[in-house]
């Protein structure tokens, strides 16, 4: 028994050790790296929730000092950045290393949003990317977005919005009615209800002031609203709302501690509460019409970073509601995510678009690429001896070839029909 027992633990260490090497090109002789692309999520944060709000009344404890405003990259956060940056030097110096003694302010943008958190982690890239450039941003305002990062709606009208409540029902398998419109995405999280639950053991719910005062059990999960207007994100109110903020400030601090309010949780289980975020992000962010309305903007940017060969380096930082809606646009596969508490979009991942040229051919490729848990609660170094999580991101209905590559037109092609699907929706 304790022999299948060791060989069952050295499966999980190779599977382990496979995607961080990332052995997914098979051969890259004769591929030469002309650009890449990088979309980035904004690296660890403190809660959305500013203080006095209901996040502090739903538990006994006291939250960790977040040491930083509301909403802003932490500490913690900004380190982690630094050895990401680290990591994509050395990657990119062994790639090409002529192209990234190259970079310059002329063929390389850093951009990102004017959230401080954006902003932040784009500087803090850059100093471990080492490359002394300036991050582009518009004038901060941090109660604002960028247009190019705000995942909005730049149309709404009503046969948009019955389609987009039906789509959001099918999550949960369940189609709406009149007198239960929401009745598939109640269904989707009645899926998480034992996730809700422990979360709810985790943070002391039941002796909670929030629980006292509305002599409450468990967290309610009965009202719910979807806000579906012109020029604002796809948003929530109600019951289910307050849950999924709960579920994102304990994996935050998480990620501060190691611990949920000094308990010892192991990592099993903190993904069991970063699942009660995912169901709530696939429902607000990815179903197809949505998707492709609010993630228009980064997808023409993103396609136009790729193709300008002028450009030798991108990096854009924004949100992980941009990386679910970009994927789900461009009918991109999120690999299941591998040490890390989040399902699909950990805190700082990032989607790399790689463009080779072999011969008279372009290809791309494209990853995901994030810090291993153990790299963001040790501040680990992030090196090639030492290498972030990376995990191939397929395209549905396009091929790769035989060396692990997709042809640089079906990509593009795929993009544009992304683009077409918009115009389409926004008449």
């Amino acid at each position: 028994m304790k022999r299948y027992h060791f060989c069952y633990l050295l499966i999980i260490a190779l599977l382990f050790v496979s995607c961080r090497k990332d052995n997914h090109n098979s051969d890259n002789t004769g591929y030469i790296l002309r650009d890449e692309v990088v979309f980035s999520r904004h690296n660890i944060r403190s809660p959305l929730s500013a203080p006095g709000s209901d996040l502090d009344r739903v538990t006994p404890y006291d939250w960790v000092d977040w040491g930083v405003g509301t909403a802003h990259l932490t500490a913690r956060g900004a380190r982690i950045e630094q050895k990401m940056g680290n990591w994509f030097r050395e990657d990119l110096n062994r790639e090409n290393h002529d192209m990234y003694a190259s970079l310059n302010a002329d063929n390389t943008l850093i951009y990102s949003n004017v959230k401080q958190r954006t902003i932040r982690t784009a500087e803090n890239f850059l100093v471990g990317f080492g490359k002394d450039l300036q991050v582009y941003h518009l004038p901060q305002d941090d109660d604002g977005m960028d247009p190019l990062f705000h995942p909005a709606y730049t149309v709404m009208n009503d046969n948009l919005e019955r389609r987009i409540i039906a789509e959001m029902n099918e999550i949960g398998g369940v189609a709406g009615t009149a007198d239960e419109p929401y009745k598939g995405i109640w269904a989707a999280v009645e899926k998480i209800s034992d996730e809700i639950r422990y979360m709810e053991d985790v943070i002391g719910f039941k002796e909670s002031p929030y629980a006292e005062e509305n002599q409450l059990e468990h967290l309610p999960l009965k009202e719910m609203s979807i806000i579906l207007e012109k020029g604002e994100e796809p948003g929530m109110t109600g019951d289910y709302k307050l849950v999924n903020s709960i579920a994102d400030a304990v994996v935050l601090q998480y990620y501060e501690t190691g611990k949920a309010f000094g308990k010892d949780i192991s990592l099993d289980d903190m993904r069991r509460i970063g699942k009660v975020k995912t169901v709530y992000d696939e429902v607000i962010f990815t179903t197809p019409a949505t998707a492709i309305l609010i993630s228009n903007p980064l997808v023409k940017k993103i396609k136009e970073e790729i193709c300008d060969t002028t450009r030798k380096f991108t990096f854009l930082c924004g949100h992980d509601s941009n990386i679910a809606s970009i994927t789900s646009a461009l009918r991109m596969k999120l690999p299941q995510t591998a040490n890390a508490v989040e399902f699909s979009s950990p805190i700082g991942s990032k989607i790399v678009f790689r463009r080779y040229k072999k011969g008279n051919s372009e290809f791309i490729d494209v990853k995901l690429i994030y810090a291993a848990v153990s790299q963001l609660r040790e501040t680990q170094e992030i090196s090639i001896s030492n290498p972030p999580m990376i995990l191939p991101i397929d395209f549905d209905g396009l091929s790769r070839n035989a060396d692990g590559f997709y042809n640089m037109e079906d990509v593009i092609q795929r993009f544009d029909e992304t683009i077409a699907e918009f115009e389409s929706l926004a008449r």
